[in-house]
C-alpha cells in the first residue's frame, strides 16, 4: 500500500497580479464560487495547507485559463516571471506550467523556450482556444509553438477556455438560470466536447505527423474523447485520412496524449478510460482551487478500495506516471 503525501497533480491554478483582469465569464464565476479566487491567488499557506489535507506533494502551478496571457506577451512574461518567484519559496512542492501568448505564435514559442530554459517551467497550460471563443490551433501559423515543445522535450496542456458571450448566448442559453447556463457552456459540457474537437483538428491538420513526438495533456478524463475514439478511427472520413498517414487517430492516442483525472472523481469513468487507455498515460490531477484535494485524495481511496486496480497501478496515477512524464527527479519528496 502507498504512502501518504505522495500525490502529483497537474491541473491547478493559480492568479498572479499581471493576469489578473475582469471578463463576463470570470465576474460571473466569482459570484458563484467567491472562495475561489482568493484560493487562486494564495501561492503559499493556504495552498500548502489543503496539499498537505490532500496528501499531495508536489503540486504543478498553472495560470487561470481564459484570461488575457493568450494576447498580451508582455503580461504574460510578466507573470510566469511572477510564478517562478512563487515556485522558488518552496520548490520541493510546486513546479510551473507557463502560460503562452497564443495570438502571437513567434513570440509564445520563444516564451516557451525561456520558460523551460530559463525559469525551469516543465511545459505550458495553453488555453484551447484564442478570445474569440472559435480559433483552434490547426492553423499552420501556430505550429512554432508545437515545434518550440516538442524540441524542448516538454508537454503542452490544453485546457478548456471560457466560451466567448456570443457562444453562451447563441448555444447554451435557455429556459433555465445563468449559473445553469454558464455550467452547460463550461465544465458540465462545452469545454470538454470543445477541447476533443481541437484534438481531433489538430490531427486532421497533420500535427502529429509534422512533430510526431509531440506531448499533449487533456483533463478531466480524457475530454470526451475516450467514448468517441473507436468511432472516429472507424469512420470513412478518418480511415482515408489515416491511410495516407504514419499515424493514425488511435496512434496518435496512444503516442502523442496524456489524460489526468482532473474535477471527474468517479470510480466508474477511470474505469472507462482505461478501456481504451494505457494506465501508464492517466495521470492524477485535482483541478484546484475549483475542486479540493480532499475531495481528490477521498477519490483516490475509493479507487484502491473498488479493487478494480492493482496498488501498483493506482501509484501510477497518483503519482508514478508524472513523476516519470514531467522527469521530476528529486523535485518531488516521494
Amino acid at each position: 500500500m502507498a504512502s501518504s503525501a505522495q500525490a502529483i497533480t497537474l491541473e491547478e491554478h493559480a492568479i498572479f497580479p499581471s493576469l489578473e483582469s475582469n471578463n463576463f465569464f470570470y465576474d460571473n464565476t466569482w459570484k458563484i464560487f467567491p472562495e475561489c479566487r482568493n484560493l487562486a491567488k494564495d501561492h503559499s499557506k493556504a495552498r500548502l495547507a489543503n496539499m498537505d489535507a490532500g496528501n499531495i506533494s508536489y503540486q504543478i502551478l498553472s495560470h487561470l485559463p481564459g484570461g488575457i496571457a493568450s494576447t498580451d506577451p508582455t503580461r504574460c512574461r510578466a507573470a510566469n516571471n511572477e510564478m517562478a518567484a512563487a515556485i522558488k519559496q518552496h520548490p520541493d512542492r510546486f513546479g510551473g506550467f507557463a502560460a503562452l501568448p497564443m495570438a502571437h505564435p513567434v513570440e509564445a514559442a520563444k516564451e516557451l523556450h525561456r520558460t523551460v530554459t530559463d525559469l525551469g517551467f516543465l511545459g505550458a497550460l495553453i488555453d484551447n482556444h484564442l478570445p474569440d471563443g472559435t480559433t483552434h490551433y490547426d492553423d499552420k501559423r501556430f505550429w512554432p509553438v508545437f515545434a518550440a515543445a516538442e524540441s524542448l522535450d516538454v508537454p503542452l496542456y490544453i485546457h478548456p477556455s471560457p466560451p466567448s458571450p456570443e457562444s453562451i448566448h447563441s448555444r447554451f442559453s435557455g429556459n433555465y438560470p445563468l449559473p445553469a447556463e454558464l455550467g452547460l457552456a463550461s465544465a458540465a459540457w462545452g469545454w470538454h466536447e470543445n477541447v476533443g474537437l481541437h484534438i481531433l483538428k489538430l490531427y486532421a491538420a497533420g500535427v502529429f505527423e509534422q512533430y510526431p513526438k509531440l506531448k499533449i495533456v487533456i483533463g478531466h478524463m480524457g475530454e470526451l474523447l475516450p467514448i468517441m475514439l473507436h468511432r472516429v478511427a472507424r469512420l470513412r472520413f478518418f480511415q482515408d485520412l489515416a491511410a495516407s498517414r504514419r499515424k493514425g487517430i488511435m496512434d496518435v492516442w496512444n503516442e502523442n496524449i496524456w489524460v489526468t483525472t482532473s474535477g471527474v472523481f468517479s470510480v466508474e469513468t477511470l474505469m472507462m478510460l482505461l478501456q481504451v487507455t494505457k494506465v501508464e498515460r492517466v495521470m492524477y490531477s485535482v483541478d484546484y482551487p475549483f475542486e479540493d484535494n480532499v475531495t481528490g485524495k477521498e477519490f483516490l481511496k475509493k479507487v484502491r478500495e473498488s479493487g478494480n486496480l492493482s496498488d501498483e497501478e493506482v501509484d501510477l496515477i497518483e503519482f508514478g506516471n508524472a513523476r516519470e512524464f514531467l522527469r521530476l527527479g528529486s523535485r518531488a519528496f516521494l
